[in-house]
């Protein structure tokens, strides 16, 4: 499932100005990852994890809707995490001039296919 997973992460990253793209389940747990060495892939999923976990609550407290991705504007850099299904986040860090509209397509694409790949999968 790892090597699958790298596959589909690898095919996303050729989008230009992406830093790092990937996959952790929903309670944090670092599935796979194309980053740099500079980061820690398993505490990059986790704080994500808790991120994306606030705002389901804040949502829910709002009643509008669960949210479809949370983005985090840097002064150097977008973070955007997506559900890639119930099971899954498709986190990704993207360069400050990314233009969100066409991440947001591919990234919305690139989740389905995780999605699929984890349909299978149990934790």
């Amino acid at each position: 499932m790892q090597a699958n997973l790298m596959e589909i992460l690898t095919g996303f990253k050729i989008t230009g100005g992406i830093e790092a793209a990937l996959v952790a389940s929903r309670s944090g747990v670092h599935l796979a990852s194309l980053v740099p060495a500079r980061y820690n892939p398993d505490t990059l999923a986790a704080i994500c994890s808790a991120v994306h976990s606030a705002a389901d609550i804040i949502s829910s407290q709002v009643e509008q809707g669960t949210p479809h991705r949370v983005v985090i504007e840097c002064e150097h850099c977008k973070l955007v995490m997506t559900k890639a299904g119930e099971k899954a986040l498709f986190i990704v860090l993207a360069s400050a001039n990314s233009n969100l509209g066409p991440l947001f397509v591919k990234m919305d694409t690139t989740a389905s296919k995780i999605e699929e790949l984890l349909g299978d999968f149990h934790q």
